[in-house]
């Protein structure tokens, strides 16, 4: 029959086994985390380079090309401000994957001996005070709505001038 000294031993063996797998539960998360950012940033750089492709080819077009000009912005600026609202629409569905998995980091925190994301975050006062920190997602959506602005009015002038000109 083990002793409770055995016992003690046992039950702290038992405690470190959970911890241990908690704590790669937790780097595992960790780093799904990360890769949804990296997952972010790759479909930023895809919508950044086919707005900017777009500008360009529809620069050169309105430059050296023939046809009609004001039919031709109406349809750079239509598929722009579509790429554009498809872009937000994206940067705010990895904003929510990304807040779902925090949230989750944060549970298992509660079991770790340093909650080291939940510090941050507090260091950082929640992302509240933009002179500490500046939240990312906010910084990331000007792009798409800059980008929507402007193939939104290259929309209009095209429209415009279809409406004037016919």
């Amino acid at each position: 029959m083990p002793s409770e000294n055995q016992d003690s031993v046992m039950d702290e063996n038992i405690v470190d086994k959970d911890r241990q797998e908690l704590l790669e539960i937790y780097k595992l998360h960790a780093e799904l985390a990360d890769r949804v950012s990296q997952r972010r940033e790759g479909a930023n750089r895809l919508f950044v380079g086919l707005l900017t492709a777009i500008l360009l080819l529809s620069a050169a077009f309105l430059r050296f090309g023939t046809g009609e000009v004001p039919l031709m912005l109406f349809g750079i600026g239509l598929v722009g401000s579509l790429l554009s609202v498809a872009w937000y629409i994206v940067i705010r569905s990895y904003r929510q994957l990304n807040t779902g998995k925090f949230k989750a980091l944060d549970e298992l925190e509660d079991r770790l001996l340093y909650p080291f994301f939940r510090r941050e975050w507090e260091l950082l006062e929640q992302g509240k005070n933009i002179n500490r920190y500046w939240r990312l997602t906010v910084v990331e959506t000007l792009l798409p709505i800059g980008f929507l602005v402007l193939f939104a009015a290259i929309a209009m002038s095209g429209m415009v001038c279809l409406l004037f000109t016919s």
